[in-house]
């Protein structure tokens, strides 16, 4: 079933300057609990897709509590790499990757290595055996040059090792459930850190980076040091107290209401969605706080985005906004979703509440005529996030366009991490309404406002 109505718009939305991108590896989502995901991000989420192919030729390897390593082979999934351990027993899942030679602003080239480390099997509350904590946890791997690794005993420490030995004066750099940026700190002279305490459940990330400064060639190209990043992940589970505040949307009852299920199946019909869509081209102008860059926008019969224009956190950005609001407007595809009455408020300003049944993200909506004005989602961190939709457009035919709508998100303590305003613009082309401006103000952890838009001009049906 298709993610529902502008939920997707949440993925592209990018906090500025436009950071460096590494490898991580994160723990399953699948039942079995054995299949590690690889990602290259600026994040612990996913990115672009089309970033993968920059580590495509990667190492992958895994370790398990008899401390022998085996080569794994990857698969492409739609935003990961996919690596399965040999069994469901917990693992240490390694990446290797020397990227290359690159060079950043002015800076002098330099040769870039990876090495990312996650675990499969690993249940947040349960210890693993002790040969899993002695052989893999614990134990530095040597197919890890530059690596992290848990210290037990006394209080929570790390340790960043190189070539199997401490490393002092590292940066390394925190990624902390429940924490809104990512906290850096250094080791100290025995190599050793103290992580900062989380405050939610989800996953955690470390890196590392170590520098040596050795000149070399690769490839016929020249760098002046090499540079050298480690990441580790694991999953963190707090306890009931920190358990996410309840949904404004109370659990639906078990059995599906056939009112509540049309309810939902009209809204869905109203929206104004593009039949047998031929594609565009247009002008575009992508202003981020100011900064204004400009080039050509294509959008094939198929929802696929290009665009012509400077790489860049702009290019970027517009991507993935006009990547979304494109796939919402291609829609279709949901079938009937049996939902239930959420309570028996029939006067709300915002419509009724409608649950829907058996699903993962415990979705809930508030619907008002044939528009679904409140969507309601959990996130797998434990926070929630919710569209509240102001204005929707009517079209010709007498259906509905988002024209206005907030983009609230809460971690799993119930705190507000950020706001976002949407303000969607439509032009008729034919028999479609295209695109013609998004503007986006953001707010949250940063302590200041951002404004970002895209206006596109020059609208022409392919």
């Amino acid at each position: 079933m298709k993610r529902l109505l502008l939920c997707l718009l949440l993925l592209a939305a990018a906090a500025l300057p436009v950071r460096a991108h590494f490898i991580w590896v994160l723990p399953p989502e699948d039942k079995d609990n054995k299949t590690a995901r690889i990602i290259f991000s600026d994040s612990l989420t996913p990115d672009d897709a089309d970033l993968l192919k920059k580590i495509s030729k990667a190492e992958v390897f895994a370790r398990g509590a008899d401390g022998k390593t085996v080569a794994l082979k990857h698969t492409d999934g739609k935003q990961t790499l996919n690596a399965a351990a040999p069994s469901a027993e917990p693992h240490a899942v390694g990446v290797v990757l020397r990227y290359g030679v690159t060079q950043r602003g002015d800076d002098p080239a330099f040769l870039l290595n990876y090495y990312a480390k996650g675990f499969t099997g690993l249940k947040a509350k349960e210890k693993p055996d002790d040969k899993f904590i002695e052989n893999v946890l614990t134990k530095p791997w040597e197919k890890l040059p530059l690596e992290i690794v848990p210290v037990l005993g006394g209080k929570p420490q790390g340790k960043v090792v190189w070539q199997g030995k401490p490393a002092a004066d590292v940066e390394v750099t925190l990624y902390v459930p429940g924490k809104d940026k990512p906290v850096e700190t250094k080791t100290d002279k025995d190599g050793l850190f103290t992580p900062e305490e989380p405050t939610a459940s989800g996953v955690y990330g470390v890196r590392a980076r170590y520098v040596e400064k050795k000149e070399g060639e690769l490839d016929g190209k020249k760098y002046k040091e090499v540079r050298h990043y480690a990441t580790m992940t694991f999953p963190v589970q707090m306890g009931k107290s920190e358990a996410p505040k309840q949904s404004a949307v109370a659990e639906p009852r078990r059995a599906a209401d056939p009112a509540a299920t049309k309810l939902l199946a009209e809204a869905r019909a109203a929206r104004a969605l593009w039949d047998h869509f031929p594609g565009f081209t247009a002008d575009g102008e992508v202003n981020l706080d100011g900064h204004v860059t400009r080039g050509k926008v294509t959008v094939d019969a198929k929802g696929k985005v290009a665009l012509e224009m400077p790489e860049g956190d702009a290019a970027k950005w517009a991507k993935g906004q006009l990547s979304s609001v494109v796939g919402h407007r291609l829609g279709g595809g949901e079938g009937e979703t049996p939902c239930a009455f959420a309570d028996d408020v029939t006067d709300h300003p915002l419509g009724r509440a409608v649950a829907v049944l058996n699903d993962e993200f415990h979705s809930s909506y508030r619907i008002k005529d044939r528009q679904i004005l409140i969507v309601n989602r959990q996130t797998g961190d434990g926070g929630k996030f919710t569209i509240a939709v102001l204005e929707n457009h009517v079209n010709e035919e007498k259906k509905y366009l988002p024209s206005c709508y907030v983009v609230n998100s809460w971690d799993a303590r119930g705190a507000l991490t950020s706001s976002e305003t949407f303000r969607q613009e439509w032009k008729r082309v034919g028999k479609y309404d295209l695109p013609a401006a998004v503007t986006v103000v953001i707010g949250g952890g940063s302590g200041k406002l951002e404004a970002r838009s895209i206006t596109l001009t020059n609208q022409k049906l392919q």
